[in-house]
């Protein structure tokens, strides 16, 4: 009976965690499509807000940032480059970190121009700093993972992500 009893228990405890593991990640999902419906949108103001700490300090501080994230805008109109879409493709299960969760979600975006379609695929670090409530993100396109290493204070190791790609489709 005692036997039963413990088995019964670790079966819920490991169905428990399957579940939290899903809500986390689904959480996660969530918040980073809202992020990148902030992209979409040019409100570079509430998109900055969804970046992890180090990554706004990668990027020369929030001012400096949004008014990068403006420029490029300007710079892609005058080369008559446009967003078709900007999607997420996966993501990977969540890693304890120290007291943060780590996990990586795969992104497409995909822009058109003179030259054809253009189809570029990065992973954003997803850190959540209270159990998977919430999330902000680092992006890992332009960065080599010592350099993301060095931004995220414990890094669990089995953490790993895609280095990306970028492909052009010829008109």
């Amino acid at each position: 009976m005692m036997k039963k009893t413990v088995s019964l228990l670790l079966l819920l405890l490991v169905g428990q965690f399957s579940f939290s593991q899903q809500n986390v990640i689904a959480n996660a999902k969530r918040t980073a499509q809202l992020m990148i419906d902030n992209y979409l949108k040019k409100d570079y103001e509430n998109y900055v807000n969804f970046l992890y700490p180090t990554e706004i300090k990668y990027r020369g501080g929030r001012n400096k940032f949004v008014t990068l994230l403006k420029s490029n805008d300007e710079h892609s109109k005058l080369i008559n480059i446009k967003t078709v879409s900007q999607k997420i493709i996966g993501i990977s299960k969540a890693y304890h970190a120290g007291k943060e969760l780590h996990c990586a979600i795969s992104v497409e975006n995909k822009s058109s121009g003179d030259e054809g379609l253009m189809i570029l695929r990065t992973t954003l670090l997803a850190i959540s700093t209270d159990q998977g409530k919430t999330w902000k993100f680092i992006t890992t396109g332009d960065k080599t993972p010592t350099q993301v290493h060095k931004m995220v204070p414990k890094f669990n190791e089995d953490l790993m992500w895609d280095a990306g790609s970028f492909n052009i489709l010829k008109k």
